[in-house]
């Protein structure tokens, strides 16, 4: 017996379907091991995303802390009061101050003389003048602002 099981097992090993059974499981194998790791490769990716995804939430979870706080504050409470609501303590007095042109001596020759070649071309031809202009006029010549202004 122990002589006719070894030889049918010898046998077996030696069969042609004994080969094709073991391939066929050695790729079913390899398949299902090749699909797990492609697997735990997206998952892998898909942790790093949401970790991102993580990180970024929690910055903006303390720039909003960080911004309730300032608006939580007396100071900022008081300012947005007044500027859209118009409040004021008690005793205080709103003072409005106009910027009236200055008057001129009979010395000084007029404003538009005053001026450039480039700037007469600006205001005769009546186009709006560039902001940066503006700005410029505003610190270096307030006499020409307050003209170019009352022109409008």
């Amino acid at each position: 017996m122990n002589k006719s099981s070894s030889h049918a097992f010898v046998q077996l090993f030696h069969s042609r379907w004994f080969y094709i059974v073991n391939v066929l499981l050695v790729l079913i194998v390899g398949f299902s091991f090749v699909r797990e790791i492609v697997h735990s490769r997206d998952i892998t990716r898909q942790i790093q995303s949401l970790q991102k995804q993580s990180e970024l939430l929690q910055a903006q979870h303390l720039a909003i802390g960080d911004l309730k706080n300032a608006v939580q504050t007396e100071s900022f409470v008081e300012r947005e009061a007044r500027l859209k609501l118009g409040l004021q303590k008690p005793g205080e007095s709103l003072v409005i101050l106009k910027n009236e042109p200055l008057s001129r001596s009979e010395n000084d020759p007029p404003v538009s003389e005053q001026r450039s070649g480039t700037e007469k071309q600006e205001n005769t031809s009546q186009k709006p003048l560039a902001n940066s202009s503006k700005w410029w006029y505003y610190f270096f010549n307030k006499q020409l602002y307050r003209e170019v202004e009352r022109e409008k």
